[in-house]
């Protein structure tokens, strides 16, 4: 493969990567993923809205289906990752028929928050397939001119 073909996909990969939000670069496909199609379909991209007012950052988003234990949420100061990942079976047995049925599905998005955030004072609540997470910005500090001796 030429340097210039090469250099082509990765950065074709790095944007895919940041409109779909998961690695599109075959080595680093999960175990099982034969292909980068694999990949995308093993997980649901939930909707979302994110509102910044002056004192929070708000995150609504769309997780129909779920408990509210499947869902796990990470924040740093500046990131929100949501991750869930559910599996339901059902079995039915009657007189002259058995009815099985097997759902499963994954959830996966990581967003750039608009502004800094306090992790330790934000709050989640999951009602209705609706996630919704508050997120209190931290103090803006004010900047400090620095003289050069």
């Amino acid at each position: 493969m030429s340097d210039e073909f090469r250099i082509f996909e990765e950065n074709m990969n790095r944007m895919f990567e940041k409109i779909w939000g998961i690695p599109v670069n075959r080595n680093l496909l999960l175990p099982g993923e034969r292909t980068t199609t694999d990949a995308i379909e093993k997980y649901r991209k939930p909707f979302i809205d994110l509102v910044e007012t002056d004192k929070e950052v708000i995150a609504t988003i769309e997780m129909p289906g779920l408990d509210k234990g499947d869902i796990k949420i990470n924040l740093t100061e500046d990131k929100l990752e949501i991750s869930a990942e559910t599996k339901h079976d059902e079995e039915k047995k009657e007189k002259g028929y058995i009815y099985k049925e097997r759902r499963s599905g994954s959830y996966y998005r990581m967003v750039s928050l608009p502004s800094s955030i306090d992790s330790d004072n934000s709050r989640a609540s999951y009602n209705n397939g609706i996630l919704q997470i508050t997120m209190p910005k931290t103090e803006i500090k004010k900047k400090t001119p620095l003289k050069v001796e």
